[in-house]
């Protein structure tokens, strides 16, 4: 029942900070949002910050599951670059854009443990989905897969980086979504242009 009730703080906690960003959202937003006293929160994260960090970490686990499922459920590369789209798309669509500034200034510790995530999984998952496409024939088989991979990775970076940008007026959906536009279309060969432009996924984001 404990940990019942823990994953509840976790799943309440992170769609409010998704919505209203960390720094604004208090322990008696979230206490009053579950209808429970802060000193049963309490008795599970120590403060604030604890629960931000679980929060994040919990987020990345869910991610890295989804994805896992995406690579049983998708044999071609150029699907599965397209599924990891829609579920960004799904992830964040409800995220309020100052929620990444929060993170990154307010707290470095779950912001340090998202950055890791990005550079190692995100990474090690492009790189094994170049090595597919070109066994299969949709990428380039010139591609140094390393490189692109690296270079995948700065493009991410500067879509999530909250120092990139004046404004937090962005649609992170679209942002993806141009992103994995200009990447495949930039890695596949005629082939694999030729699946890209058939697949009704990718002619619902054009």
């Amino acid at each position: 029942m404990s940990e019942e009730v823990k994953n509840k703080i976790l799943q309440t906690a992170e769609t409010l900070f998704l919505k209203l960003g960390f720094k604004r959202v208090t322990m008696d937003d979230i206490s009053n949002e579950l209808g429970m006293s802060k000193k049963t929160i309490y008795q599970f994260f120590a403060d604030k910050s604890s629960l931000v960090n679980e929060t994040v970490s919990r987020h990345i686990k869910m991610e890295k599951h989804a994805c896992s499922g995406m690579l049983t459920q998708q044999d071609n590369p150029i699907d599965f670059m397209l599924a990891i789209t829609q579920n960004f798309g799904d992830v964040k669509k409800q995220i309020n854009q100052g929620v990444l500034f929060d993170l990154k200034k307010y707290f470095k510790e779950s912001w340090d443990v998202l950055n890791e995530f990005r550079v190692n999984f995100i990474f090690e998952q492009i790189l094994e989905n170049l090595r597919k496409g070109k066994l299969q024939g949709y990428y380039h088989q010139n591609l140094d897969e390393l490189l692109i991979a690296r270079f995948y990775i700065h493009l991410v970076d500067f879509m999530i980086n909250p120092d990139n940008y004046t404004s937090h007026d962005l649609d992170f959906k679209k942002l993806h979504t141009e992103l994995i536009k200009y990447h495949l279309r930039a890695i596949c060969t005629e082939k694999g242009i030729k699946y890209l432009e058939g697949s009704p996924v990718y002619q619902n984001i054009s």
